[in-house]
């Protein structure tokens, strides 16, 4: 009989709490003989396909109820029908079994709430459970368990089926319960105040658990370069709705103060003092101090970086420097070279702002002023002092999963720079700087190829007489194997690796020694050239050589050994050492 209002209790069906068995119609006797087996009730479903189920009842056979029984579960595990009854009915010698069936209605709709958001017709389109077709219990079952992991997978989202009908007129309703987050712990921050790492998170207490977003609120701390380890842990509640997130911290060393000694032929001996703590007070801040002195050399520099001004993500930086640069000069009289000195006072400014998960852009405003002091007998006409201002441009992207040591991803940052005669500038020019890094995993033990693309390009202006803007390579950033600018062969423009435009590529295999150790194996490509000269792949300069990476309290040290080439042609090495990738 059709109850076009009835639930059908398709939850307990599904878990198999609910088998209806029905009674004989006629008695029956053991010893009667099963001459035939039907098949009634059934519309859609063929008779065959039911009948291939039917395995214990054979005819010719006895009649045994168990047998009977347990052929009843079988057309029942099908899935297709809400009841399942036997009846007997006199046959020549024996009996004929007849198999009443009640089939489930033909479904006509299937509707999801509890959650908003989630395009369910995407889901509905992969169910084996589709309007049209008679419904099948287990079918529906099988696309109820996927349907949790398909929102968990691609949408981020804990729930659970918290309730579940059917009518015989075929409309199924499913109602979700998402999981939301009763608290969320911060556990292991020593130094780290606790709002520094709350204002990462994009989720708080109440809200619905997205797995997504915890696992990119953890990526954004780990890129913070405060911690060597995150984990997270969900507990189970009382409440099955409610999960309790803790967050476990395993801080690093972010402060350093070093001092020492070093060599280079171009500057010569140097002492040096460099104080940094990239989490300064636990509060986020950045701050540094640098001062490199020297005969021939005079560095100084104070920098400081605010990652939020505000609840956005605004950041503020803020650096001030002053640079005493060797150089060399010609005197009017002898045409030998004379030691003069360069110095450029400055600072700049930065405005940062996010735009997405991966992208900021920022604003900056550099202020320089550079004299030169000349002895009296050099020839002055070519070194005026002068004063830059520059209003820059940027762009960088992040998608690598490591601050200090990425296996995949990939950061790009685009910079253009305009000189401007505003605020009492000498220069105008408008420069161009691109930078890609790439990064792959090519062996499971942790053996990582890194890519690098630089380039830079003069759009319009002039960089100076003497080229004091212009694109300098060389040395441990950019091109190991020769000094910083180049050289130059007897005063020709040959060896000089400072020019408007530049090109530089660089390719690293690092494999893991120990823990904290990796090797590096590289080679470098690179070259400059002015506005007035066309450049040829057989123009790069080239290196290559092999570095370590050590993962100590004091950050990350850079020690490489690059063979490039010196005014002869001849390779020739030298050593390098930094904070930090190259890229």
């Amino acid at each position: 009989m059709k109850r076009s209002s009835a639930k059908l209790l398709v939850g307990l069906i599904m878990i198999g709490l609910l088998f209806q068995v029905g009674t004989w119609s006629v008695e029956a006797q053991e010893s009667s003989i099963v001459r035939s087996i039907e098949v009634k009730g059934n519309t859609f479903i063929d008779t065959e396909t039911i009948k291939a189920s039917i395995l214990k009842t054979k005819v010719n056979q006895p009649a045994v109820e168990q047998q009977i029984l347990d052929d009843l579960r079988s057309i029942y595990d099908l899935g297709y029908f809400q009841d399942a009854t036997a009846s007997f009915e006199p046959a020549v010698a024996g009996v004929q079994v007849v198999f009443h069936v009640v089939e489930n209605p033909v479904v006509k709709e299937i509707a999801f709430s509890g959650m908003s958001g989630i395009p369910f017709r995407d889901y509905q389109k992969t169910m084996k459970t589709q309007t049209g077709f008679i419904l099948n219990i287990h079918d529906l079952w099988e696309d109820l368990y996927g349907l949790r992991e398909w929102i968990a997978t691609e949408h981020g989202y804990f729930a659970r089926i918290a309730d579940l009908e059917a009518d015989t007129d075929g409309r199924i309703s499913v109602v979700l319960a998402q999981t939301v987050f009763k608290d969320v712990v911060i556990e292991g921050n020593e130094k780290t105040k606790d709002f520094v790492i709350e204002r990462e998170l994009s989720f708080e207490p109440g809200d619905p658990v997205n797995i997504q977003q915890v696992d990119q609120s953890l990526r954004r701390l780990l890129m913070l370069g405060y911690f060597d380890e995150i984990g997270r842990d969900f507990s189970e509640e009382d409440d099955p709705d409610e999960t309790v997130l803790t967050i476990n911290l395993t801080e690093r060393k972010t402060g350093s103060a070093t001092f020492g000694v070093s060599y280079s032929s171009s500057d010569r001996l140097l002492g040096f003092v460099e104080a940094a703590d990239e989490n300064f007070l636990g509060r986020g801040q950045k701050v540094n101090a640098t001062a490199r002195f020297g005969k021939r050399l005079q560095e100084y520099e104070l920098g400081f970086y605010e990652p939020y001004i505000d609840k956005s993500g605004t950041s503020l930086g803020l650096n001030l420097y002053r640079r005493s640069r060797p150089l060399s000069v010609t005197s009017k009289e002898t045409d030998e070279l004379l030691d003069a000195k360069r110095t450029t006072n400055g600072g700049d400014l930065t405005l940062g702002r996010p735009f997405g998960e991966f992208t900021r852009g920022r604003l900056t405003l550099r202020l320089e002023n550079t004299i030169y002091d000349l002895p009296e007998e050099a020839i002055k006409e070519t070194f005026d002092d002068y004063r830059n201002r520059t209003v820059g441009f940027g762009v960088n992207t992040n998608t690598s999963d490591h601050p200090f040591n990425p296996t995949e991803g990939y950061r790009n940052d685009i910079y253009l720079e305009l000189g401007t005669r505003l605020l009492g500038g000498d220069m105008q020019y408008a420069k161009l700087r691109l930078e890609h890094s790439r990064y792959f995993e090519i062996h499971d033990g942790g053996w990582v190829l890194a890519l690098r693309g630089l380039g830079g390009r003069l759009l319009g202006g002039d960089l100076g007489d003497q080229g004091q803007e212009a694109f300098t390579i060389g040395g441990a950033d950019t091109l190991r194997g020769y000094p910083y600018g180049g050289f130059k062969d007897k005063g020709e423009k040959r060896g000089s690796l400072v020019g408007d435009h530049m090109l530089v590529m660089n390719a690293e295999l690092r494999i893991p020694v120990l823990e904290k150790v990796t090797g590096v194996l590289f080679t470098d490509w690179g070259t400059t050239w002015d506005k007035n000269e066309s450049m040829g792949f057989t123009d790069l300069a080239n290196s290559f050589g092999l570095g370590v990476r050590l993962d100590t309290p004091l950050g990350l040290l850079r020690l490489d050994y690059g063979w490039g080439k010196n005014e002869e042609d001849e390779r020739k090495g030298q050593f390098y050492f930094g904070i930090g990738q190259m890229f």
